[in-house]
């Protein structure tokens, strides 16, 4: 048997790492031979936990079972890792393969066939071992495997290599930008778009997916392979490049008739599980879903779509934005016409999170303000740092008043309504860093962790909650605390907490800042179902963070949030009644 984690030795294991487990025995099921309908399904089930709140929570509350895609067998493979960290589904897979032969289906150009092949005939069960066989020219002469297979099969490594480092949405944004502009430069093109994970607005990504139409696709591709950035080209054709920068990030460019436009860029959104359904209800229908269009099994006939929405309505189906397309719901949904009108950027009025050099922030009060009325928000509101950050950050009452008479004079020079506020700390014990009269004072508060992340399950939870119940906490701010790059947020009792907010009538921020965006979208789905209100806002330092909030608006649509769910798409009045309301609440 092949090494694997040792029993009752583990810590809980996160929503992630439960789905790469699952994905794991789907890989391992395909390799033994098992029917596609039993692999499938635990790559079904992996979707749903990824995109779920946090299992354990579930499972307290009797709900693991409601998750799409979970039965009691694949929930039992679910409860076994989440008590041992290891489930007895796998241990008998790994008497048959070893662990990291995923690793080598990771290589482009080598699917399941070929690594159960690689593994039995040449003993190949690891990245490590490819790359010594191939090194040793051990593979040489083997039937079907000729000198392009194998020198595809290196470039396939080294972009297996980049992709094990996810890259924080902002950035994988900015070097889509980068490509693009390159891309915009060269040989004409009708359409040029980001797809993959990167539309679909996940937190991190692993690669970038570029989808452009044109009528000369081959002068593109070739076009994209000579950018001076491309550190590897890691393949190159008439309709396809593959790049590596020397920085480890891979990028795909396909380029297709702008007539398929909507086929192409529909199938390379993805993700994965969502695309598997669909084509799953386009069966049912007696046609075959891909990228070159909708083929109608019976008759023969294509239907090409120029549109993406298209190809929904083909099937019979509402449209799907792409930030909600996971694998959940979203298509039965579809089907029934009944997915909610997601809010959109029009929506947002204002912004409540933003910092200024009076605390921590790189602009002016003034700067910042004459900025958010350039991005045509009606209202905003500058929020510093309470004194509890220290002398360094935080801003004394003296000061706060100081800086409410200073807005004040400013009135209506930019032509918005600047609300007085402040980002204040919640203390360890959940009581606040400003007593109450200096509270009332501010026309919005928002209460945040900064401090005591170690605090117990228990202790957090208490702590939130009496903040919560605190009449002058309109938002609780970045409520999980977790950093992309560091820190996976601290421990509480989510739905204790979602109760007590949706209770006092506490809206929950979604941060936008790019290494927090936080609330994470699979807790704002679980908070929005026991009637809690949310905000988009940016975290910004400085003018150049303000489009932060374009990122927390992302998460807010793969929530599945309405306007009517978020405060700041609210008009100024609602939100300064929502705030009196609370602060009437006995």
């Amino acid at each position: 048997m092949f090494p694997h984690a040792p029993k009752n030795s583990h810590a809980m294991l996160s929503n992630a790492e439960v789905a790469n487990k699952l994905l794991e025995i789907r890989t391992l099921m395909e390799m033994a031979g098992e029917t596609f309908y039993k692999y499938s399904a635990f790559e079904k089930a992996a979707a749903s936990v990824e995109n779920a709140p946090p299992l354990a929570d579930l499972r307290a509350a009797g709900e693991l079972l409601a998750l799409p895609g979970i039965g009691k067998s694949i929930g039992a493979v679910i409860e076994q890792l989440l008590d041992t960290g290891r489930a007895d589904a796998l241990d008998q897979l790994y008497t048959r393969f070893p662990p990291s032969i995923v690793e080598v289906l990771g290589v482009n150009g080598i699917g399941v066939k070929t690594a159960a092949m690689l593994w039995k005939d040449y003993q190949i069960g690891s990245l490590a071992d490819l790359e010594a066989a191939l090194a040793s020219g051990t593979l040489a002469g083997i039937p079907r495997l000729g000198p392009k297979t194998i020198e595809n099969w290196k470039r396939g490594i080294l972009a297996y290599k980049g992709r094990q480092r996810r890259t924080p949405l902002a950035r994988a944004l900015r070097i889509a930008g980068e490509a693009m502009a390159y891309l915009r430069a060269g040989p004409p093109h009708d359409r040029l778009v980001y797809a993959g994970s990167l539309r679909r607005q996940e937190v991190t990504v692993g690669d970038i997916d570029l989808i452009c139409t044109a009528s000369d696709a081959a002068a593109i591709t070739a076009y994209f392979a000579r950018w001076e950035r491309a550190h590897a080209v890691l393949a190159e054709g008439p309709t396809k490049t593959s790049i590596w920068l020397d920085d480890g990030f891979q990028i795909d460019l396909r380029v297709l008739p702008d007539r398929l436009y909507g086929n192409l860029l529909q199938h390379f959104t993805g993700s994965r599980e969502h695309n598997i359904k669909l084509r799953e209800q386009a069966v049912r229908k007696g046609l075959r879903v891909s990228e070159n269009g909708i083929l109608n099994l019976e008759s023969g006939d294509v239907i090409v779509c120029a549109e993406e929405a298209e190809v929904y309505a083909a099937l019979g189906m509402q449209y799907v934005p792409p930030e909600l397309r996971s694998g959940l719901d979203e298509v039965e949904l579809a089907m029934r016409h009944a997915l909610p009108p997601l809010i959109e950027r029009g929506d947002i009025r204002g912004d409540f999170h933003m910092h200024c050099t009076w605390s921590d922030g790189r602009d002016s009060l003034e700067e910042m303000i004459a900025a958010c009325a350039a991005r045509g928000y009606a209202y905003h509101a500058i929020s510093d740092h309470s004194w509890g950050r220290g002398s360094r950050y935080g801003l004394d009452p003296q000061e706060l008043r100081e800086q409410r008479a200073r807005i004040e004079a400013l009135g209506a020079k930019h032509g918005i309504r600047t609300l007085c506020a402040s980002e204040v700390d919640i203390l360890p014990d959940g009581s606040l860093d400003y007593d109450d009269a200096v509270l009332a004072a501010l026309d919005i508060v928002i209460a945040s962790v900064h401090s005591a992340f170690n605090q117990s399950r228990d202790e957090m939870t208490a702590r939130l909650i009496r903040a919560c119940e605190n009449p002058y906490v309109a938002i609780v701010g970045h409520p999980t605390g977790r950093m992309l790059e560091g820190f996976g947020g601290y421990e509480f009792d989510y739905d204790a907490v979602f109760a007590a907010a949706a209770r006092t009538g506490t809206a929950l921020e979604i941060d936008g800042q790019a290494m927090r965006l936080d609330l994470p979208a699979p807790l704002v789905r679980r908070a929005k179902q026991f009637g809690v209100r949310f905000t988009t806002d940016s975290d910004a330092h400085g003018i150049e963070d303000l489009p932060n909030l374009d990122l927390a608006l992302g998460q807010a649509r793969r929530a599945g949030l309405t306007k009517e769910d978020v405060v700041n798409a609210w008009p100024l009045e609602d939100v300064l009644a929502f705030v009196a309301q609370k602060r009437n609440r006995t």
